[in-house]
């Protein structure tokens, strides 16, 4: 496709009969004038008219972000589902030891500290997404205050929530679900995450599951060979995971070589030693 049409052959763009043709849309082959050409994201140089360019097989990654923004994900109901357990302890706690005014019964208040940031992140407001990040640190600060002898273990305690925290700020899918604004680039990483040839991924994962049990080889060579027959860079939305599929291929084919010439006699000269 070019946007250099010899004037002997030059049509007319098809939305504005008007004005002379420009190029050919990648998709469907009508004419269209240099204000109708459309470039879609994710998928290079191609052109298309206003008409193709809409359509959500060609705009995928417009229909990925549609799909998911205001929805859901699965870190949400992770965040929901932890502050409803948090809620559900502190009051066994209480109802188990009340609660009195000394610093000890006032510990288990500490429980309590992520549950307004849990509510409001599961309901979707933006700024609990960023307490979502404090709130470790702030249950370590408040639990230092009731028992000092124990300072390092409740910050040492703070740190994988922490990552976690870290991990779902920097999420994309859950970026959608707050409605927040998201590069082309990013809905590329998450189609290619989600949709792009996940056969690949599989035959992938099978491959190298198969080092330490060589009998998913034959798993890691079916889905890498199913996988690799479906890659088409020039299909709209382009199938890759070609590097993926081959790579599943060799692992498993080579697992099985490499426990019989290898791990199984250092195996059994471990054993008879």
């Amino acid at each position: 496709m070019s946007l250099e049409v010899p004037l002997s052959q030059q049509g007319r763009c098809a939305v504005h009969p008007d004005l002379p043709a420009g190029g050919t849309c990648s998709r469907c082959g009508s004419f269209f004038c240099a204000d109708c050409a459309t470039s879609v994201a994710g998928l290079g140089v191609r052109l298309y008219c206003t008409a193709c360019a809409a359509r959500p097989d060609v705009n995928y990654l417009e229909a990925l972000r549609q799909r998911y923004q205001g929805r859901r994900d699965d870190w949400a109901w992770v965040v929901g589902g932890v502050t409803l357990l948090l809620c559900v302890a502190t009051a066994a706690a209480l109802e188990q030891w009340g609660l009195r005014a000394t610093k000890q019964s006032l510990f288990t208040l500490v429980l309590l500290i992520p549950v307004p940031v849990g509510v409001a992140f599961f309901l979707g407001q933006r700024w609990a997404r960023h307490a979502l990040l404090a709130t470790p640190l702030v249950m370590a600060v408040a639990a230092d205050a009731l028992a000092r002898n124990a300072r390092f273990l409740f910050f040492l305690c703070a740190i994988p929530g922490l990552l976690t925290a870290l991990r779902i700020h920097r999420d994309v899918r859950n970026q959608l679900f707050f409605r927040l604004p998201v590069s082309p680039g990013a809905l590329k990483a998450l189609w290619d995450q989600r949709f792009n040839n996940p056969m690949a991924r599989q035959a992938l994962r099978f491959g190298y599951s198969s080092l330490f049990m060589p009998l998913l080889s034959p798993l890691a060579v079916i889905c890498g060979a199913v996988a690799l027959t479906r890659v088409d860079l020039t299909a709209t939305p382009p199938i890759g995971r070609r590097g993926q599929a081959i790579a599943g291929l060799v692992l498993g084919f080579l697992s099985p070589l490499l426990w019989w010439l290898v791990l199984l006699p250092w195996l059994a000269d471990l054993i008879h030693s």
